[in-house]
């Protein structure tokens, strides 16, 4: 599905039946879209009888607040597509700080969000800076950067949230989805939170597949293996909402 940039939707239909969709969202701070937590995990949502859509919303660069209005497009195409029942999003990182602000400025349009290891503030003590500058561009007026800040811009029509983190996260602190936990449970939004003990930042799905390209596969499953569970968490968080 193309858009009017050079950014554009990877749809993929399971079959020609009506179901939900999971949206996708890979992360790589908000500069390119990571190829690890792209197909990999269209293809899991896939085998559990889901369409999927994979987002390339980095290939046009587009700041804030357009590329929060490119993605409100890409949320109305799906819907109008004959085809789709509900959307789910999944986001990644940065990704999944867009997947954030869509669930909470357009709700209507989403059922539900699963967000790994999410970039959620632009507090200067937890922030993962590159994702925040790539997303507002020059313009850090304390305005803007509030309104890409997601604790602060929950409210009680958010669908259910999902939240994945490790706690010994070195790129986006843990304390991005304690903000958000504590933001949604404000609200009383319905939230799922998984926090592991150790793990590096970007494991995505934590298997062979996606492993690390620095890592032998072998020692990245030894080393972090032990959290590949999450996604069968999530897809079961989903069935349930």
């Amino acid at each position: 599905m193309k858009l009017s940039t050079k950014n554009y939707i990877d749809l993929k239909l399971k079959d020609h039946q009506k179901r939900d969709l999971v949206l996708v969202f890979p992360g790589g701070g908000y500069y390119i879209t990571s190829a690890r937590e792209s197909n990999p995990v269209a293809d899991v949502f896939m085998k559990d009888n889901y369409h999927t859509a994979i987002y390339y919303y980095r290939e046009d660069k587009l700041i804030y607040p357009s590329v929060k209005e490119e993605g409100e497009q890409v949320l109305s195409l799906l819907k109008s597509n004959p085809l789709v029942n509900r959307i789910f999003l999944i986001g990644f990182s940065a990704g999944a700080h867009f997947a954030a602000m869509l669930m909470s400025s357009y709700p209507d349009l989403v059922s539900g969000t699963i967000l790994a290891y999410p970039v959620v503030t632009s507090d200067p003590r937890y922030w993962n800076q590159g994702s925040i500058l790539n997303l507002l561009g020059t313009d850090l007026s304390k305005e803007r950067l509030y309104q890409v800040s997601l604790e602060h811009q929950m409210n009680e029509r958010v669908s259910p949230v999902f939240i994945m983190h490790t706690m010994d996260d070195m790129s986006v602190p843990v304390e991005n989805s304690l903000l958000l936990i504590e933001a949604l449970n404000r609200y009383h939004i319905p939230v799922e939170a998984h926090l592991y003990p150790k793990g590096r930042h970007g494991l995505s799905l934590a298997t062979k597949e996606t492993t690390f390209e620095d890592m032998d596969p072998e020692l990245f499953i030894k080393e972090f293996g032990y959290l590949s569970g999450w996604i069968e968490l999530a897809k079961d968080f989903l069935r349930r909402i």
